[in-house]
């Protein structure tokens, strides 16, 4: 006769597992990189251009750019405009631009 094995009893008690060890075994998020727009344009902002100024430089309406610090993503060709004034202004290059993954638009 083969033994038969431990069952769980229907109502039991699950395993008590601590936040600290949730926190080191949750694995990171790893994805896709953003370029991270409102920090491109504050940067922009932040070294002395207005937001027409910025826009103007840009070729672009003022409230488009509003809209892209809000959270918008601007279409290639605009985009690459403001990055080239951000690497003009910050005096650096496009390996530097201020990135976020995809998840932490979602969470803000």
């Amino acid at each position: 006769m083969k033994p038969v094995p431990e069952q769980m009893p229907l109502f039991a008690e699950p395993a008590r597992i601590s936040m600290a060890a949730l926190v080191l075994h949750t694995p990171a998020r790893l994805g896709p990189k953003r370029i991270d727009w409102f920090r491109v344009i504050t940067d922009v902002l932040r070294s002395g251009y207005s937001i027409q100024g910025a826009a103007d430089e840009i070729g672009v309406a003022r409230t488009t750019l509003i809209g892209w610090k809000q959270g918008a993503e601007p279409r290639y060709s605009e985009g690459d405009q403001l990055v080239l004034l951000w690497c003009r202004v910050a005096k650096k290059g496009r390996d530097m631009l201020p990135t976020t993954d995809c998840w932490s638009y979602h969470t803000k």
